[in-house]
């Protein structure tokens, strides 16, 4: 699991000889009140949960402290006025 990956795509592309195409962000956003809000909220639990041996290996992270985090973000996800906003990278690549 990288959880830099993101920041590496380009050049991930261009060691596979893949000519570049385009590179952008994928937005994605929601609050209380949309259906799939809870959805949301999971999903982003769930990518930072990849990153969980390297957040509390190399870098540093106590396991515990890792673990109340996600707690605190479920529970942020139940309250009134809670909404998200993030952004995935995304970079496309064509082999000639």
């Amino acid at each position: 699991c990288d959880p830099l990956a993101g920041r590496h795509l380009v050049a991930l592309l261009h060691q596979a000889g893949a000519k570049p195409v385009r590179n952008t962000w994928i937005f994605f956003g929601s609050c209380v009140g949309d259906p799939n809000f809870g959805d949301y909220v999971a999903n982003m639990i769930g990518v930072v949960d990849t990153a969980r041996d390297v957040i509390t290996g190399p870098l540093g992270m106590d396991r515990n402290d890792f673990d109340n985090a996600l707690r605190e973000t479920r529970a942020w996800g139940r309250r009134p006025d809670a909404a998200i906003w993030f952004a995935l990278c995304w970079a496309e690549g064509v082999t000639p």
